[in-house]
């Protein structure tokens, strides 16, 4: 029997994947606009937390100009670059890659925790699954999806060696482990559990987008080096 609380997760995914990926198609203003909505959800859950610790006058600042910054570099990802909608979903199923490889393997695998006071569930096991996720997913879409798209007549063109592209994959699992930890660590500090409960059975928007948040910095900042 499959759960409630998985249901609502599968129900989740159902409705807001197709929406997500129409966003990132269409770009130009509709994506703008989505993300921008995001923007003010995951302010409102960082600055909802930031009260809660006490320390408003300075973590919400903080917190505010993080969150711009990130996603800003999501919209530059999507809008400054000729394969935007590329790179925006290979960045997407990268970080959803690390995740999932990150999550089935430290639940299969166990071992040693990788920061228990902060994130019980983590483990170095999980990690490593999700650096060679994360790093097949992009070797995948430097090389099969630019033969596909090229195919069918759309100008997309593989954006790294191979090699470069897994280990920019694995990096994803870096970068977005210390965006998870990093936001588990204030919701600690909020004596919080979720940072929200906007999405039924995740919890709220920035419990789904703390690691995308910190790769797509990271990502962008690497396009840029290799477009150079």
């Amino acid at each position: 029997m499959i759960s409630s609380a998985l249901k609502q997760r599968l129900l989740s995914i159902i409705i807001l994947l197709p929406l997500t990926i129409y966003v990132m198609i269409a770009g130009g203003w509709v994506f703008k606009i989505f993300v921008g909505l995001a923007f003010g959800l995951a302010v409102r859950e960082w600055l909802r937390m930031a009260r809660k610790t006490g320390y408003l006058w300075r973590d919400g600042p903080i917190g505010c100009l993080y969150l711009l910054f990130c996603f800003m570099t999501f919209i530059f990802l999507r809008e400054e670059f000729d394969q935007g909608l590329f790179f925006t979903v290979t960045l997407l199923f990268g970080v959803w890659a690390s995740d999932s490889a990150a999550y089935f393997s430290g639940k299969w695998i166990g071992g040693p925790k990788m920061a228990p006071k902060i994130s019980p569930n983590k483990t170095w096991a999980g990690f490593i699954g999700g650096t060679i996720g994360s790093g097949i997913i992009l070797v995948m879409f430097d090389y099969f999806v630019p033969y596909f798209s090229n195919k069918a007549g759309f100008d997309v063109l593989p954006f790294a060696p191979l090699e470069t592209a897994f280990v920019i994959g694995a990096f994803f699992t870096v970068f977005g482990q210390i965006g998870d930890l990093g936001m588990s660590w204030y919701k600690r500090k909020a004596g919080v559990k979720d940072t929200g409960t906007l999405i039924p059975g995740h919890g709220g928007l920035l419990d789904r987008i703390d690691s995308l948040a910190l790769v797509t910095p990271f990502f962008f900042l690497v396009l840029h080096y290799l477009a150079s």
